[in-house]
Formats: structure tokens, sequence, C-alpha cells
């Protein structure tokens, strides 16, 4: 037995350094409010206050309700907004949206710090309320300042290190910053103390990086950080003398995994009042949005990450839900809201380890409200303690620790029992149980503070040691019931005082923690199990012992099969080896923990005596025999069975004859019925005491394993198959042998066009050589046997085969053919065709076809098909077909048939070659021939149309050499039937002729039109213009319609042209060319421009069509009137010189005076 007292821990109570009752009202979620001035927490309805997170209350020094917050709004001691208390710029879904700070120097003013959510602009700012204000009532009088932005949902707050300003903590968003903003006697100083340090808050979507609480320890020397939406849980050291954070300690990976798409959601946290232990809130949520809520201690009494991760442990069972705020009360104990509940939980004592802190859910009940996720937070030092007291065991020295923020001048210490102490942390060790009432007076340079506290010295009692458990039993995991030792542990002390727990370890059991559930189910054979005996009353109070549970582990007894054996010899006996059960019996189970003995009798074997030994020879043919196994370690754990062996007689197993099929489909597929061939296996043997198997392989048989089904599908042409024939009693004794299955493809008859032949003497027989019809059979299958036969039943039957050349009997005739496997003579097939003799055709010759060439192409689509029925004379076209051809070659070889139709020919002059054959068969067949020819027309050559002028009125027309005339009238009437034709009247007329060719006339006619024409009598001709372009008009008299051409060439009906000066001959006719009359005129002009450059063009100018004017003259000047040079119009013209001497390029006059005093003046141009 050890005995154990942990440290224990009673919270006296606070110093008066620091007024607590400032923290002494609380209103928060949905309309909740507590009052802690009496000790203990007492329900509020009266709250206005209704926040899903964010809040905040302050209380005078004696407890007095001043103000409270959402952030928002404020409101008074009346529960009434303050008149300037609205539109504060904090939010309710903010986890900090505002915690209120006094001034230290003035206890009417105090300063309302405020949060925006999410990472929002409004940020961190700050409004001060003046409580002199509204008849005391209070009202804010400065209103949203802003500090920072943006930050995260973080505030709090902590006394300075010289006991009298207040430093302020928030966190930038975004950013790894810690702000840490000084209110002092002076005011708020608005540039913070900046540490970058621990991990960046990111800035996520829809503000998840902000969420979580931010604590300081109320000593001031450490800082918590929760961040649920980044599931981060930081540690860091805190200075209260120059605000800077450090050292940071991460602590997530202490939390256990979240299911697959969930997620942990670190939120609320605290410290304890003493500043040793850190609690944290952790929501675990999954996917289906579910809530599971836990939460955990860490202690920090070493400040090293590895041993304060190590430390945690959840001391609370999983809540479904979402924890949200942990807070500290005047009290000292924590208080847990768990959103959306009517009641807070607590932890009762918070400076004690493990589950001795005692936390407890549903604690104080809310009444009608309900709480949210946020708990207003303090100044932290509100909650540094006054003095404690450790170790309240009997028996043990308590040790009392007192906590002061200024220096201590002097300490006197009552422990209500008689005895006093000086000492600042003095021991005393108390004689008896009870309650002792502890007084301290603390006297520092400012004041002089009593303290006075109960505590309860609690009796430590004694574990007595249990008697351990031993039991044979087959499973290691078996229930027990612990409560059935707890008198043994508690012996004669009361189970009222005192209660039991078992536990898996000795530090469990010491830290009380990790209780084995009742009935508890064992790991193992052997475990010890450690028993705590603690107070009721104080449950740190307590002594440990142990037990052992000793499970011996019982043997199995499992079925053991008889043995038969086979009698080789004939003597009715057999050596068994009886170690060959073993393994049987034993089954799984572990050799080295299990003996195994055989025996002749039931009473050998209950008492493990008279053993056989493994090699045992019987003595009867049936005998029976049993067998013990026991715990080799435990020989009182056994269990005892029996099986029967016997010797019987051999089996033989004869060879049968080998199973065959005719592979119907000859894929080497068959299905076979194994059972055929049982009887010759068998032989005379009874056939009920064999068993008879199947199997694939000679080792399977011998070995009776993997047998084949009785109707077995095989896919090989040949098959091995072993039998084995096994004593029905005994599967050992057997024999074997084996036969083979034969798979035979089956010859399929090819379907067989008819054979026909053309008859050479219409007599309808025909001398066939079947050997020709048995190349072709044989050519499409391979190892078969080919015979011919007359009907289908000699086919079957296999009898009177013909063979060689074979006359046909009847006309048509039906042949029938066996074709067999030459293997296997059943494994065979039946075809058949027919034998016909057709008769011969004949091709009569018809007569030959002409035609006039009436299109006069040449060529005409002709229908031969009509020559269909000389070509047959008389044969029926049901039977025989006709085909035409261009060749006597194509006709015989049956090739390019015409269209019977439509045949179009290339030659005036053809012979056709007509084919008649069977239809049946192409071969019987004859052709002949006949001729095509096209006669050409007789060709006329007249003009479409005849004149008769005015200079020759008379018209003879001869149209040329033909057999026959007949001319005739526009109304048709014959005007003549003579070769030559005199025409004197106007109007249309046709000649038709005939001409004989190739024994057929063709006639042609033509169409002409006799017309008259006038003719043109005389014409005049005038010019207009003076220039290097002339216009001439041609004007004409006479009747009729005229042509006019400057050249005799081309002709036109306009009479007027456009041409270069100079002489012209100017015709003109009628339009059927009766009469032309002609007439030469010279035009007179001049070119515009003239290029005397030497390149051989234009050098020299002059008038143009000046020849016939030989006494004209041309005078040219400058463009100032000064005459250079007078020029003959008939010479080469003027070369742009003045005197020898080139002119320069320019405009130049010139004056031509010709004929009866005409006179014409103009200008040209000189180019250089």
């Amino acid at each position: 037995m050890i005995k154990w007292c942990l440290l224990g821990m009673l919270v006296l109570g606070t110093l008066p350094v620091m007024a607590q009752k400032q923290a002494a009202i609380w209103y928060f979620g949905r309309n909740a409010g507590l009052d802690f001035n009496s000790g203990s927490p007492l329900t509020l309805t009266n709250g206005a206050l209704s926040t899903q997170e964010g809040c905040a209350t302050i209380s005078d020094a004696s407890g007095n309700l001043l103000f409270y917050t959402d952030g928002i709004t404020v409101w008074n001691r009346n529960h009434l907004p303050m008149p300037n208390g609205a539109g504060l710029l904090g939010h309710p879904s903010s986890t900090q949206s505002g915690i209120i700070v006094p001034s230290p120097a003035n206890t009417n003013i105090f300063f309302v710090f405020t949060v925006d959510e999410a990472g929002e602009s409004n940020g961190l700012q700050y409004n001060i309320v003046d409580m002199t204000l509204d008849g005391g009532l209070g009202d804010v009088t400065t209103k949203n300042v802003p500090l920072a932005t943006p930050v995260t949902e973080k505030l709090t707050a902590v006394e300075h290190a010289n006991g009298t300003d207040i430093w302020v903590l928030s966190h930038r968003y975004g950013s790894d910053e810690f702000l840490a903003y000084l209110v002092t006697g002076t005011g708020l100083n608005t540039t913070p103390v900046v540490s970058g340090v621990g991990i960046s808050h990111p800035i996520l979507y829809n503000g998840q990086g902000v969420r979580g609480y931010l604590k300081v320890s109320p000593d001031g020397q450490f800082l918590a950080s929760a961040s649920a939406g980044t599931v981060h849980t930081e540690l860091f050291r805190f200075d209260s003398s120059t605000g800077q954070v450090s050292s940071p300690i991460l602590l997530d990976s202490f939390f256990p995994p979240p299911p697959l798409f969930g997620g942990n959601n670190p939120y609320g946290i605290e410290f304890s009042p003493d500043s040793s232990k850190l609690y944290v809130g952790n929501t675990v949520s999954t996917a289906s949005f579910t809530f599971t809520s836990t939460l955990y201690q860490f202690d920090m009494g070493i400040y090293d990450q590895t041993t304060i991760i190590n430390s945690g442990l959840a001391i609370s069972p999983p809540k479904n839900g979402e924890t949200g705020a942990l807070q500290l009360a005047i009290d000292g104990k924590i208080y847990v809201a768990h959103h959306g509940e009517s009641s807070l939980a607590a932890i009762n004592d918070p400076n004690l380890s493990g589950l001795a802190c005692n936390y407890q859910d549903n604690v104080v009940s809310l009444g009608v409200a309900t709480s949210a996720l946020g708990l207003p937070p303090f100044i932290q030092s509100y909650f540094l303690v006054g003095f404690s007291a450790d170790n309240l065991c009997l028996g043990d020295a308590t040790e009392f620790n007192v906590t002061s923020s200024e220096p201590i001048l002097s300490i006197a210490w009552d422990f209500g029992d008689g005895n006093t102490s000086t000492l600042e942390n003095p021991t005393h060790t108390y004689a008896t149980i009870g309650t002792y009432t502890v007084t301290v007076t603390v006297t520092t340079a400012s004041d002089t503070a009593t303290e006075v506290k109960d505590i309860v010295i609690t009796d430590t009692p004694v574990a007595n040691a249990p008697l351990d458990i031993e039991i044979c039993l087959v499973d290691a995991i078996v229930p027990f019931d612990f409560s059935s030792k707890d008198s043994e542990v508690l012996g004669v002390q009361s189970a009222t005082d005192f209660s039991v727990s078992y536990h898996p370890t000795l530090t469990d059991a010491q830290l009380g923690s990790n209780a084995l559930a009742v009935p508890y189910t064992n790991m193992s054979f052997q475990e010890t199990i450690y028993a705590r005996i603690s107070s009721i009353e104080n449950p740190s109070c307590y002594d440990v012992t142990n037990f052992d549970i000793l499970l011996k582990q019982a043997p199995i007894l499992n079925v053991v099969d008889d043995w038969t054996a086979c009698d080789d010899d004939g003597d009715d006996q057999y050596a068994f080896n009886l170690s060959i059960k073993d393994s049987e019996i034993l089954n799984g189970q572990d050799a080295s923990i299990f003996t195994i003995t055989y025996h002749g009798s039931q009473t050998d074997a209950d008492n493990g005596t008279n053993a056989l030994g493994t090699n045992y020879t019987n003595t009867l043919p049936n005998e029976t025999l049993f067998f013990r196994i026991e715990n080799a370690t435990y020989p009182e754990c056994f269990e005892t069975g029996s099986f029967n062996i016997e010797v019987i007689g051999q089996v033989v197993a004869n060879t049968p004859n080998d199973l065959e099929i005719c592979d119907d489909n000859n894929d080497a597929n068959a299905i076979f019925d194994l059972s055929l061939a049982e009887t010759e296996v068998i032989g005379g043997q009874n056939p009920s005491n064999l068993v008879i198997s199947y199997h694939d392989s000679q080792a399977d048989a011998d070995a009776s394993s993997n047998p084949l089904p009785i109707i077995y599908p095989s896919t090989q042409y040949q098959k091995i198959i072993y039998v084995r024939v096994a004593n029905i009693s005994d599967n050992s004794c057997y024999d074997t042998t084996s036969f083979q299955l034969n798979i035979f493809d089956t010859p399929v008859a090819p379907a067989l066009p008819d054979w026909l032949v053309c008859d050479d003497d219409n007599n309808g027989q025909f001398l066939f050589d079947l050997s020709q019809k048995a190349d072709e059979i044989l050519t499409t299958v391979s190892g078969s046997i080919l015979s011919f036969y007359e009907s289908q039943m000699d086919a079957e039957l296999d009898q009177n085969p013909v063979a060689g050349n074979y006359t046909n009997i009847v006309n048509p005739q039906t042949i029938y053919f066996r074709l067999e496997n030459n293997n296997q003579e059943e494994c065979f097939d039946i075809g058949q065709f027919e034998l016909q003799v057709l008769d011969s055709p004949t091709a009569q010759v018809p007569t030959d076809i002409v035609i006039c060439d009436t299109d006069e192409t040449g060529t005409y689509s002709f229908n031969l098909s009509q020559k269909d029925a000389e070509v047959l004379n008389g044969q029926d076209s049901a039977i025989y077909g006709v085909t035409y051809h261009t060749s006597e070659l194509d006709a015989l070889n049956k090739a390019n048939p015409v269209s019977k139709n439509s045949y179009q020919n290339t030659d005036m002059y053809e012979t056709l070659y007509a084919r008649v054959e069977h239809n049946q068969l192409g071969s019987c067949y004859d052709i002949t021939s006949f001729d095509l020819s096209i006669s050409t027309l007789p060709q006329l050559n007249l003009e479409g149309i005849y004149v008769i002028c005015p200079d020759n009125p008379d018209l003879i027309i001869d149209p040329g050499n033909f057999e026959s005339y007949s001319w005739q009238d526009g109304l048709g009437n014959n005007i003549g039937s003579q070769r030559i034709l005199q025409i004197a009247d106007l109007g249309s007329y046709q000649l038709t002729v005939t001409q004989t060719t190739n024994g057929i006339t063709c006639e042609n006619a033509t169409f002409f039109e006799v017309v008259s024409s006038g003719a043109p009598e005389s014409f005049e001709i005038s010019t207009s213009g003076f220039s290097d372009n002339i216009e001439v008009t041609v004007s004409a008299e006479g009747i009729g319609d005229f042509e006019y051409s400057m050249d005799g060439v081309n002709y036109q009906s306009n009479n007027k042209f456009e041409v270069f000066p100079g002489k012209y001959t100017v015709y003109v006719r009628d339009l059927y060319g009766c009469r032309t009359l002609n007439q030469e005129v010279t035009i007179l002009g001049f070119r515009r421009f003239f290029t005397p450059n030497g390149d051989g063009f234009h050098e020299n100018w002059n008038i143009v069509g000046a020849d016939d004017y030989p006494n004209s003259k041309l005078y040219i000047y400058d463009r100032y009137g000064k005459l250079l040079q007078q020029v003959s119009p008939q010479g080469i013209g003027w070369n742009g010189e003045y005197m020898g001497r080139p002119l320069p390029a320019s405009d130049y006059w010139f004056k031509f005076e010709y004929g009866e005093g005409e006179v014409f003046t103009g200008h040209f141009t000189l180019k250089r």
C-alpha cells in the first residue's frame, strides 16, 4: 500500500490592494445576468443586453452596478441607454466586443474600449464615460476615437507592474503584432507598445481569422490567445512593466485531429486565479455541421512547450454544442458558457491539477435567459488571490501563501487552533480533522488589510490491498465488476466518507484520472489494477493500493474427426502416429502453451495418467481413444475429448475405356458425363462402400483435392482424366487409374451449287465426272472421307455409294454426299446438290437495221430489244436471255454487253453480235450477227436570204444535183419540181430534195427568204473643229438603211466619226450590199503639242491636211504676238527654233490662211 496526499489549495480571498467587487455583476448572452456579491452567483433577470458574443460590465468597489455594454450601446444601472450611449462602433458578434477600464486617477472616469467584428474597418476604438453626468447615472463624453485598424476580435486588460496603471491589449489582423495601450492617471497613451511575435493572424474569407479570446494571467506574467478561425492556441510571456509580449508557445499539436472535413475551434480561454493553469475550450465541428465541445487544462509550472503540452488533459467529457467564453469570477471559480443553454458550467477549483479542478456542468441557472458565446471580460488583476492554503489532508504540513501587489511590511497569521505565525508563507500541521478559521493581517506602505476564511482539514484514508483475481478462462477478454472489491479496499472505513476508483496506471490513480469503467474489460491475461480511495469531502486526500488480475488460459475443446486407416496387409492392424492429431486438437491454439496426451480411458484422461504415447497399434478393428489438452504452466486448466479409430480393407481402381464425343460445332469444347466410366472403374466391388472422384492430375487424385464435376466441360481434343476410388469410411484408403477424353471434329458438309450442264443433243442426259465435285468439296474440309449416294438413306447408312463417271437417271436429279472424320466414322455430315441437264439455245439471224440520219448527228439511240424476238425465233424468253455486243469476241465471252433499250452507235455503219444463253447456265449459249447503218441526208447549200437589188432585178436559184425537187412558197403552194427556179416575188420559200442510199431514200428540206433592198444615191461630208480631233458627219440620200465607213473595211450604222486630220476615203452602202458609194476627203487640223528633242517623234509642227491647199500660208507667233517664222504648210513644218536657236517650252500661236480668204488661228504647246 502506498499512501498519497495531492497538493490541495484553498483560495481564501483577495487582499484589498485590488478591489474584486468591480467584477461582481455580469450581464451577457440573451438577457442573462449574475450577481456575485453574496459569495455565490445569484440570477439576474433585469438586464437589457442581448448579444451573441461580446459584452462588458463594471461595478464600483462595493459591488454596485455602474453600467454595461455590448460594444454598441451603453446602459446605465437603471438599464436605460445613456443619453449619448448609442452608436459605439463595437459589434455584438465580436468575440470581445468591449472591455471597461477605470481611470487610475479618477473613480468617476471609465474608458470603454471596443473592437469591430471580422476585422472590419472600425477596428479598435475607445470611448469615455463620466459617471458624474446625468444625475450620477453617467454619460458618454468622448465617443468612437480610433486607435488601430484592422484588428482581431480580441481585448484584455491587466494591471501595470506599478500597481496603478492598466495595460489594454489587442492584436492586429493580418499580422503577428500585439498592441499594448497604457491607461494612466493622465489618460490613455494612444501610441501602443508593439510586439511582433507568434503566429500571424491571416486575413481569411468572411473574417474567420479574428475569432477567439485573448486573456492575460491575473499575475500579469502570461498571455494566451485562442484563434478559432485559424485553429491556433498560443501562450506567451507578458512583461507588465514594459507591455512587451515574448516567448511564444504553440499548443496546436496537443489537440486530437478533427474528423474528415471537420475542424478544431479553440475559442474560450482563461487562467486559474494563481496563474498556474491555463484552460482552453475547444469545439470540434464536422462536415454535417454538428459540434462537440471539450475543456482542456495545461499546467504552466514549467514554461516549456513540450512540458506544457504533455501536461494537457481533458477535464470535461465531450458535450454536444459549442463552448463559448471561459471567465474567472470573484469567487475564484471559472464559469463556462455553452451556446444556447439556460445555465453555466463551472471549474470549481481551477488552481488544482487534473480532474481535481472539479469541472461541473449546469452549475448556475440563468432562469428564463440563455447564454450565447460571450461572457463579460474584466481587468484580470481583479482575480489575483489574497491568500491560499495547500495540503489540507490530516497529517500533512499545510502551506499558507499570501499574494500582494505591494511589498509586505508585516504579517500576522492565526491558524484557528491556537497557533500563530509571523512568517510570510508559513506551514502548519493540524492535529485533528475539522474546520478552522484562519486570519491573516497584512501591512503595506499604503494600507493594512485583514482576510478571514475557513479551511477544512480532511482525514486521509488507508487503501487496503485486495486479493488478486485468478481464473481459468478460454477468453482473455472478460468483464470484471470491481465494485465487489470496494469492501476489501475500504476495510472498516465508511463508504459514505470515502470513495473507491480503479485505474490502469499508478500515475492515473495518483492523479485521479482515467478511472476504469465498471464493468471493466481486461486487455491481457495478466494486469495490475490500481485502486484509489479518496475522501469524498476533499478528493485530494487519498491512498493507493493495487491487485493483479491473473487469467490462466484454458484450452478450447475442439471436435476431432475419427480416424480410419487402410489395411494394406490384411491383418486388421495399423500403426497410428497419434501426434498427427495434435494440430487438429489444438486447432490454431499455441502449442508452446498447451500439451496433449492420449489415453485408453476417460478416467486416465481426466487424471492425466497412463498416457499411451504417440505410436499406437490397435488390437481391435474399432477402438475409442481419449486425449487430454492442458495448460503447460497451469495443468489445472485442461479439457478432454475422444475420437474413434478403425482399420478397413484396400480398394482397386480398374482402367476404363476412353470416352469419345463428336464435336457438333468443332470448337474443341464438349461436355462429358464422367460417370459413364464408373461401372468399368468399380468392376465387381460394392459401389456403396466406395467414393469415386475425377481429377485433373495424378497429384490431385492422390491428394483427393480439386475434384472435377461429373458433368465435365472439356476444352481439349485429348484430355487425360485421373480417377480416384476411395473407401467411403477412410479416404486415405484409395487407388487411382486414368482414361482419356477424345473430342473428334464433325465434318461440316458445305452448301454446293447445283451442277448444271448444257445438253449438246437435248436428250436430257449427261455423263458427269463426280471426281470433279469431290475436288470441289474436299478443298473446303480436311481430315475427312467423302462418298456419293443416290439417296439420303444410303448416305446415312453408308451403303451403295456411286463414284467416277455417272449418267443421271432423271433430270433434274439430287445426289447426296457423306463426309466423315477419318479417325471416327461416327462423326459425319450429309450434304447434297442437284444434277441438271439444260437444252442448248439457237441464235437466229435477224434483219439488218437501216435508218436515215434525220438529226444529221451521225448517231442514233437504238432499241435493240425489238430484235429479241427475231433472234429467239420462238424460243422461251423466260428460259433464254439475249444480249448484244459490238464484237464477236465480246459476244463469245459475254463481255461488255451494250444497252438494249438505248444503244448509241459510234459509226455510221456497224455490225452487232447477238448472244442467246440459258438463264441458268451462261456456258450454254449461241451467237449471231446483223448490220446497223445510218444513211446521210441529201445536203442543200442555199443561202438563208436572197436579195433583189435595184441594179439587178432577176433572181435564179440552182440547189445542185438530187433525185427529186419540191419548191414551195410561204403559203405551202408547190411552185416547181425542177432543179432551177427563177423568183421575182419577195417572201419565204422551202425546197425539199430526196436521195437514195443503201436501199433507203432520205429527204432533206431548207428554208430561205427573198428580200429587196434600197441603195444610196449620193452623200455629203461635213466636219467640225480645227484641231487634232475632228468630228466628221456623213449625210446620205436614198431609200433604205445604210452603213458608213472611213476605210471601206469597218462599217457602222452611226454616220458620225472622230478622226485625226488627214486624207480619207468615205464609204456609204445599203445593208445588203446592193450598191456602195465612196468619196475622198481631206480634213484639216493640227497637233496640240510637239517635242523637238531629237528622239525622232513629233520633231516638227505643221498644219495636217494642207497639201490640198497649195496656196495656203502658215505664220508662227510667240505668246506676245511676235512673228517667229512663216512656214510652208506643204513642208515638214516648224522645228521650234528662232533664228537657229531653240525656243523654250511654252504655248505658241499660229495663223493659217487657205482657200478663198479663209483664216484660222489657234495655239499649240512646245514641250522640251
